[in-house]
């Protein structure tokens, strides 16, 4: 198992009601991109960086912990 089918396992278990899930997804697109004359708005990145940042914590996680001498 992977992290990707881990995430669709919880997904899957932990499943929004529909209103709920249509709110955020219509917050979400309804967001202006970022740019000099718009000023703040949602980065197109930010899945890219948050799912790197998650998958960084996954595994540090897991390494074995160094105890001190």
């Amino acid at each position: 198992m992977n992290l990707d089918d881990a995430l669709a396992d919880w997904a899957a278990a932990t499943r929004l009601p529909d209103p709920t899930a249509a709110e955020i997804y219509q917050r979400i697109i309804a967001t202006p991109a970022p740019s000099a004359l718009a000023g703040p708005g949602l980065n197109p990145g930010w899945w890219r960086r948050f799912t790197a940042d998650c998958a960084v914590r996954v595994i540090t996680s897991t390494q074995p912990v160094s105890w001190a001498a």
